[in-house]
């Protein structure tokens, strides 16, 4: 049985945040009983410098009121991240900065070395390189937000440990998994090395649209918590209106036996906390119905069915200042700058949506095939 608690919290007021974060305590002993001297790793969402209010990044008010907590115990406390950019004091700083992550009364990471290890037990992920602080941590919280993603679906618990990679290498993961199985199981295995002891979401003001980085805050109401991220991110995906089969963490986390959802202890009854109207891109995942299938005629069908439904990264030329942060992230160089604007190669591009989470201005969108949007206004009006 997996436990997931959702707390209802309608604002980052530090009175109700602090209500809210007393009952997770209160709700899971391992964080009654943590031991003075306990040395506590807080892994944020912090994968932009972008201000809290943007909804982009893990709320600095329930950062400060779980690390006041830690520190009445006598535990020590980092809080830190490496988001998609140079692993440097430099570049950390101004996220720190511009995240409000000054104000969490944490310690900020300050160790920018990283290491190599090998993982047996890997599924996909047999070996990798990671930020070398999280080493020092006797207890690790991950400590995510509640968005939308271009290529998973979802960010969420599960998602939020790829910060564990260090920034300037997230591309080339991005290029060893090009598909999106494989990927999803690779954010598994580092959820499966890692093993965080408690992990909560940041649900008061989550992204719809354009997530994780470039679509709009939207109220949600809650903050949740749990020991088992998959069971964790499948009631998150619930209330964003997300099955199974449309976040691919899920599916794989499932098919991996690490969590069943009709074994599920729930504190509050979920559908209090459903958002009907929530704006998501689903992709092909639950309508690929051969992809598993051998023979000529289901490949064919596979193959048609990946161009008529697949959801795409575009450009709104219109927004694109030819920047070329696009192009440098891009793990498949899929893309180019000419005449001071993006163009994408689609023979090369393998749908990571690295160009789309990180364009500075939005300029990059997801894009849904016309069947998609009218299976979408359909399934709506029902």
């Amino acid at each position: 049985m997996s436990k997931v608690c959702i707390y209802k919290c309608q604002s980052y007021e530090e009175k109700e945040v602090n209500g809210v974060i007393d009952n997770i305590i209160n709700s899971f002993d391992l964080l009654k009983k943590i031991k003075k001297g306990t040395k506590v790793v807080i892994k944020a969402n912090l994968v932009s410098a972008m201000d809290p209010n943007k909804a982009v990044t893990t709320h600095p008010v329930l950062l400060k009121s779980i690390t006041n907590y830690l520190l009445s115990k006598g535990c020590s406390v980092v809080i830190g991240d490496s988001p998609g950019g140079v692993y440097t004091k430099a570049y950390l700083n101004r996220v720190y900065n511009a995240t409000k992550m000054n104000e969490t009364c944490a310690i900020l990471n300050n160790n920018f070395s990283t290491k190599k290890t090998v993982f047996k037990k890997a599924k996909v992920l047999k070996s990798f390189e990671y930020t070398a602080y999280l080493d020092d941590a006797d207890f690790i919280i991950n400590f995510c937000k509640l968005k939308t993603h271009g290529m998973m679906g979802m960010s969420c618990a599960v998602k939020n440990l790829f910060g564990t990679i260090p920034g300037t290498m997230k591309p080339e993961y991005h290029y060893r998994f090009p598909n999106h199985s494989d990927f999803a199981n690779m954010l598994i295995d580092l959820n499966e090395y890692f093993k965080p002891n408690m992990n909560i979401v940041d649900a008061i003001v989550g992204m719809e649209g354009n997530g994780p980085t470039m679509g709009d805050p939207r109220r949600i109401g809650c903050v949740l918590a749990s020991t088992n991220p998959y069971a964790l991110d499948y009631i998150c995906a619930k209330i964003i209106g997300l099955g199974i089969n449309d976040v691919e963490t899920i599916k794989q986390s499932k098919l991996r036996n690490l969590f069943d959802e009709t074994k599920i202890e729930l504190n509050d009854d979920v559908d209090k906390y459903v958002i009907k109207d929530f704006q998501i891109k689903k992709d092909i995942n639950s309508l690929m119905f051969f992809s598993n299938k051998k023979g000529f005629f289901s490949k064919l069908i596979s193959k048609a069915s990946n161009k008529i439904f697949a959801n795409k990264p575009c450009l709104k030329k219109s927004k694109c200042i030819g920047c070329g942060k696009c192009a440098n992230i891009c793990p498949a160089k899929a893309i180019t700058i000419d005449n001071k604007k993006a163009k994408i190669d689609r023979s090369k591009c393998i749908k990571c949506y690295c160009c789309q989470e990180f364009c500075p201005i939005g300029a990059m969108v997801v894009k849904s095939s016309l069947v998609m949007k009218v299976l979408h206004s359909k399934k709506r009006k029902k």
